[in-house]
This record gives C-alpha cells, sequence and structure tokens, in this order.
C-alpha cells in the first residue's frame, strides 16, 4: 500500500513541477475525473465490454422468457431495453470523442499552453467524463440489469410489470436487437482500450 501511495504522489509532484499548466491544473483542482486521459479511456471501454455481456445474458435465458422475444431467439429479438443499450453505446462514444479531442490538443501543441487555454480543456474534459463515466455507467447497470431480470423467469417479469413497471422484453418496434447492441458495443470497447493504451505512451 505504501509503495502505491508513493506512486502516486510521485505523479502528482511531477505534474506541479512540470511545465504544463494544463497537468499543473489537472492535478490541483476539485474534481472526481482528474485521473488521466488513458485511464479514463480504459474505463469507458470496461464499461462498454460489459454492455457486451447483455449477448450471452440473453442466449442463457430459460424458454419462458426467450419466447417474450422475436421468433424465441434472443439475439434477434428488438425489446425496449435494447434502445437503452443503444443510447449508453452512443453517450460513450460521444464522451471519448471529448477525451480524444483534449488529447489530440496535448499531442500536437508545439508550445507551451495558456493557463486560460488549459482550464477550457479541462472544462471539456470534465463534461467528457461525466457524459462517459457518470451518464454512461449508469446507462449501462440500467441495461444489464434488466437483461439480468430475464434469469428471474417470466414470473419475476409479470410482478414487475404488475407493480407498474413496463415490460423491458417489449418489442421496441425499432429494429435495433440484442446482437446489434452488443456487437457495437464490443467493438467500441475494444477500440477505446487500443486508444487509451495508445494515448497513455504518448501523453
Amino acid at each position: 500500500m505504501d509503495g502505491r501511495t508513493n506512486d502516486i504522489d510521485d505523479g502528482i509532484a511531477r505534474a506541479i513541477l512540470a511545465d504544463s499548466k494544463y497537468e499543473q491544473l489537472r492535478v490541483r483542482r476539485f474534481s472526481y475525473f482528474k485521473q488521466p486521459i488513458p485511464r479514463k479511456l480504459a474505463w469507458q471501454g470496461a464499461l462498454l465490454l460489459a454492455l457486451s455481456l447483455v449477448a450471452p445474458i440473453a442466449l442463457a435465458y430459460p424458454d419462458s422468457v426467450a419466447t417474450l422475444l422475436a421468433d424465441g431467439n434472443p439475439l434477434t429479438g428488438s425489446p425496449v431495453i435494447a434502445i437503452v443499450g443503444v443510447f449508453t453505446v452512443g453517450v460513450e462514444l460521444l464522451a471519448s470523442l471529448g477525451h480524444v479531442a483534449v488529447a489530440a490538443v496535448l499531442v500536437r501543441r508545439t508550445s507551451p499552453l495558456s493557463r486560460q487555454r488549459a482550464r477550457d480543456l479541462l472544462a471539456l474534459e470534465d463534461v467528457a467524463s461525466l457524459l462517459g463515466l457518470g451518464t454512461g455507467a449508469v446507462g449501462v447497470a440500467v441495461t444489464v440489469g434488466y437483461f439480468l431480470l430475464g434469469h428471474a423467469g417470466a414470473g419475476a417479469i409479470s410482478r414487475y410489470v404488475a407493480m407498474g413497471g413496463r415490460n423491458p422484453f417489449d418489442p421496441s418496434g425499432t429494429g435495433v436487437t440484442v446482437a446489434a447492441v452488443a456487437a457495437a458495443a464490443f467493438c467500441s470497447g475494444v477500440v477505446l482500450l487500443g486508444l487509451s493504451r495508445y494515448l497513455d505512451a504518448r501523453l
């Protein structure tokens, strides 16, 4: 534990002593999302990979739940909850664009950033972090949570609906399938993990 604490302290000290106004402001300001951009991209990638688990979760449904989806095939069904999954993928990709945009400025800069420019970049980064690690994380939890509800059986779903909830497995009418959500989440997650590794070596 002491070694890890020392590593964190050394990283903060290096940032404060660095010439970069961005790094100085990043470690000194109060923020729940003051981690380096590569780490946040890695977390976003992990969230998207977690979201892609909806495919194997759905494939393991009991027959009583699988029949609620199109043709009894969980992967080709287009339930309402899949729309939340699509929204979550979109939020994570939008957030990653914000993070990558900030990283691109830092990598390509040819002269030191002004304090105001550094503040502007950190403001954009905060918005991206809030979207990706806040809104996106909630979206993943809600989507995966509802898919897991299917493993409680059709009776549990009926009781949930009876309490006033909407059946998450009702047809969405959009044609967005469970397989499409899982594939988009998996591919996006892999790309973000790759970007995280790349930027970790450049920043």
